[in-house]
């Protein structure tokens, strides 16, 4: 376990005992997923800025914040149309303006 995360889960905790009256089990906000996203869930219906704060930084750390429900568009380039050879060599005697000499 990483102590930066073990500090900030403590004054999570803490705060939020203080705050809202809600207890926290730590081992499972770590552990389980969908048990941290509820507890983050009620510490950002809370008034405390410092609380609040806490939590966006719980989960930017452990990696809920970032988009998981929005899918990501693929990034493949759309079809070449086929182009035949001599459509090929036309368009390359188009674009030749000068010779070796200018």
């Amino acid at each position: 376990m990483d102590a930066e995360l073990m500090q900030l889960v403590a004054r999570f905790k803490l705060k939020l005992l203080r705050a809202l009256n809600v207890k926290v089990d730590t081992y499972r906000f770590i552990a389980e997923k969908d048990y941290a996203m509820k507890i983050l869930q009620i510490a950002d219906q809370s008034e405390e800025e410092d609380l609040i704060l806490l939590a966006l930084k719980l989960a930017d750390y452990q990696g809920f914040v970032g988009g998981v429900e929005a899918p990501v568009p693929s990034k493949k380039a759309p079809p070449k149309p086929h182009v035949n050879d001599a459509d090929k060599d036309e368009e390359d005697k188009k674009r030749y303006m000068f010779g070796a000499r200018g």
